[in-house]
């Protein structure tokens, strides 16, 4: 029966890694099929349900909490800004989720220590960052989506202008065709142009938004051209063949450091079951009982 358990306790553990190598591996699948709902329905769908509790039970601290977090709200726009506002989250939304995140992993992990069990409770009010994890991994999966997207909407939009239609014409035109991350940054900032607000600042505005390099190049790229009196098809053109030198050489180097985190990955699921396996072997072989093998 012991050996079962074991063996039943190693195949756990490797379909375990198995499962949460194919969540980390699928993202990239799961964002390409995403890109054809429209903006409106996507927003509800990018809210997760634990989020919904969450902000249940933070209600009653909302005003607390964004107070608190004041000194840090321009950062945490920021943040906010850079992972695209998933679900319309706001500065003001963030605290109260958070808030209820603490409310709800505050008061497991407290039962947990008050019940014998310190540790596992530390465990479960680590949940309380939870937010935070999730806004990051958003950030992080949005401004790649913008690298990548960047030397093929540049291509586009270059030969858009080469048409005669006018820059902001073909901006949104390119945007219009080509949804995305980057058409959405772009978007915003066409609404601000539409507004009143000079194209200069516009960009400039985008580009305090993401951390992105690559759009960080083109920014700079292109008013620098402005300033210049560069004709704007060319330098469209040569932005975009710079940004795809620069979009191989991002690819080159995110695989190499994917390579470590797999390995990283891969060990720390399998080595358990590996061990497993070799324990419950020695214990068959041996002839003993458990009392034995511990020393009892």
């Amino acid at each position: 029966m012991t050996v079962l358990l074991l063996a039943a306790g190693a195949a756990l553990c490797v379909l375990v890694g198995v499962w949460g190598f194919a969540l980390r591996t699928s993202g990239d699948r799961v964002a390409v099929g995403l890109v054809e709902v429209p903006r409106g329905a996507r927003k509800g769908s990018e809210v997760f349900i634990l989020d919904r509790v969450a902000d249940l039970l933070g209600t009653p601290f909302a005003r607390p909490a964004a107070d608190l977090v004041a000194p840090w709200r321009a950062r945490i726009r920021k943040r906010i800004d850079a992972a695209g506002r998933p679900g319309g989250l706001t500065v003001e939304g963030h605290a109260r989720r958070v808030a209820g995140y603490a409310v709800l992993f505050g008061l497991l992990g407290l039962g947990l220590a008050v019940k014998g069990h310190p540790f596992l409770g530390f465990l479960v009010a680590c949940g309380v960052v939870q937010p935070e994890v999730n806004l990051y991994g958003k950030k992080v999966t949005r401004q790649d989506d913008i690298q990548r997207s960047m030397p093929d909407f540049l291509d586009v939009l270059a030969v858009t202008v080469s048409a005669g239609l006018s820059f902001r014409l073909a901006l949104s035109r390119v945007t219009e065709n080509m949804p995305g991350a980057l058409a959405d940054e772009f978007t915003v900032a066409l609404q601000q142009m539409e507004l009143g607000t000079p194209r200069r600042d516009a960009f400039e505005d985008m580009r305090e938004r993401n951390n992105s390099e690559a759009l960080n190049q083109f920014v700079t790229a292109l008013l620098q051209a402005e300033e210049l009196g560069a004709p704007l098809n060319a330098a469209l053109t040569d932005i975009g063949n710079d940004m795809r030198r620069d979009s191989a050489q991002w690819a080159k180097r995110k695989a190499q450091r994917t390579t470590p985190k797999i390995t990283a990955v891969t060990m720390g699921m399998t080595l358990p079951a590996l061990m497993l396996v070799v324990i419950s072997a020695l214990w068959y072989g041996s002839g003993v009982g458990s009392g034995g093998l511990f020393g009892f």
